[in-house]
């Protein structure tokens, strides 16, 4: 049976939700599990120091922090030659340099950023009004350009990123808006609208479609500078009847209206609390953040600003109640393993996982939920968890050795560390520090740095059990005691059963 990835699989935590202070501010306990929950949320994971700068700060100095952006220091475009071309006969090797390099880039933003909440917006908005890179003609400059306006509208306002992704050449290409001319109108992009982008199905009419369609018509993109053209003569400027009212409206119009139904905040609130709470949220939770939304006139920041302090989101339904991304999960194994870079094979590992980095398989993105997990997707990110725990920088050298030997195909790009075409990450630190202040000739000490380090302790007394008899037994079960010669072999394996459990898989 085929599944629609157009339609997420949801299930609601158990347990009942308090709606009279539900969006109150959380005046709770604050220690270290809840710290990397809001790290894990409002970004793609925290670093052990910055885990323990969270706890030791406050829920409140640590949303503030992560809601104010400052200078972005790191490169706002991939390096080297990212450009590739549309024509019938494309340049394999150039539009695979290309896609490396752009997705390389983009995969080090979420890495390396001082403002993870800001490249986790960007990620969730990539999601929201969706491009692919390489369909429909959409190049890598395209969408360097449309992360760079999704990250400027990060915490910004929805309406005004609405208006602006609009005329973005990435969308003007992705759902058709460069063919949609007054004498044949397309309707790609207006269903789209209504449909994924703004108020959900249900809430306009096909005639609405058609109308706003013609209101649309006229924009096409520059060969050369690839930005938009308005073209007077391809647009309809004739009266339109559009959701009850009628007017000689063009695109800004349809968006102002649509941005005045009811529906809008509340397909919305509902998108948000799937992202960053917990699936299929209570109607009358999404009608609570919906009226907070249209109060502060979609200032995307404000509503970040009262979940990420909410009585709900740090509430027991909501930790640790959704599945993480493939991207989740390996910047948060990347960041919590101190690595300074993303190499190529963790590409690899994220197809092989279901997310093509920079290509959502639809107009409806990643549907995300339950959906991420899979026997297959399952196994792939186990198997990556493992190469990431067990990877030495040395067979990083012997991979590139052996792709010389296969000739120039298996050669890195120009403009790319080496290391990283062949390592799933750069720079990752060695066992002993993953284990912080621990006894490393002590099991139990062992077992307990690793289980705080990957799950904040969220393991059952059976599987801490597990890793305990890892540690202290061979591989035919005889008793041994760590030491220089077993040590590293025995941390890396023992780090790989922490990052297999269930917990582990669950933001």
């Amino acid at each position: 049976m085929s599944v629609d990835t157009r339609q997420p699989i949801e299930y609601r935590p158990a347990g009942h939700l308090d709606i009279d202070n539900a969006l109150d501010e959380y005046r709770g306990p604050w220690n270290e599990r809840l710290a990397a929950h809001l790290l894990r949320r409002a970004g793609f994971g925290g670093a052990p120091q910055e885990i323990a700068a969270a706890a030791r700060d406050g829920m409140e100095d640590t949303v503030r922090r992560l809601l104010h952006f400052g200078p972005d220091p790191l490169p706002q475009a991939p390096p080297g030659d990212i450009s590739f071309t549309v024509a019938v006969r494309p340049d394999p090797m150039q539009r695979r340099q290309a896609y490396l390099l752009t997705a390389l880039w983009w995969l080090n933003r979420c890495l390396a950023t001082p403002h993870p909440l800001q490249e986790r917006m960007t990620y969730f908005w990539s999601n929201h009004f969706t491009s692919a890179l390489g369909e429909k003609g959409i190049t890598p400059d395209m969408i360097v350009g449309q992360y760079a306006l999704f990250r400027r509208y990060a915490l910004g306002n929805y309406a005004a990123l609405t208006h602006a992704v609009t005329t973005d050449p990435a969308m003007l290409h992705y759902l058709d808006g460069i063919v949609n001319h007054v004498q044949h109108p397309n309707e790609n992009y207006a269903r789209e609208l209504m449909e994924l982008f703004t108020m959900g199905v249900g809430n306009y009419s096909e005639e609405d479609v058609r109308q706003a369609a013609r209101a649309f018509t006229g924009f096409r993109v520059a060969p050369f500078t690839r930005q938009p053209i308005f073209t007077p003569r391809l647009h309809d400027d004739g009266m339109k009847t559009f959701l009850g009212r009628t007017g000689n409206f063009d695109g800004d119009d349809i968006i102002d209206i649509i941005m005045q139904q009811p529906a809008t905040a509340r397909f919305m609130a509902r998108k948000f609390l799937r992202a960053f709470v917990y699936d299929d949220p209570e109607p009358e939770l999404i009608e609570a953040v919906a009226d907070r939304f249209r109060s502060f006139g979609y200032d995307v920041g404000r509503l970040m600003g009262v979940l990420l302090r909410s009585n709900v989101f740090y509430s027991a339904r909501a930790y640790r109640a959704l599945v993480k991304s493939p991207l989740e999960l390996v910047i948060g194994t990347l960041k919590m393993l101190g690595a300074s870079g993303v190499g190529v094979r963790t590409i690899g590992a994220l197809v092989q996982m279901g997310q093509v980095p920079l290509r959502p398989p639809n107009v409806a993105g990643w549907p995300g939920g339950r959906l991420w997990l899979n026997t297959g997707t399952y196994l792939a990110r186990l198997a990556y968890l493992r190469a990431v725990a067990y990877f030495r920088p040395t067979q990083a050298e012997a991979a590139m050795t052996q792709m010389q030997m296969q000739g120039p195909a298996m050669q890195p790009p120009p403009g790319m560390d080496p290391q990283a075409f062949a390592a799933p990450a750069l720079g990752l630190s060695p066992p002993e520090q993953w284990l912080g202040d621990a006894d490393g000739g002590r099991p139990s000490s062992v077992a307990d740095a690793i289980l705080d380090l990957t799950v904040q302790r969220d393991a059952t007394s059976a599987q801490r059990a597990d890793i305990l008899t890892y540690l202290g037994h061979d591989g035919v079960g005889n008793r041994v005691v760590l030491n220089g010669e077993n040590f590293e072999e025995k941390v890396r394996g023992a780090m790989s059963l922490a990052m297999a459990l269930p917990a582990y898989q669950l933001a």
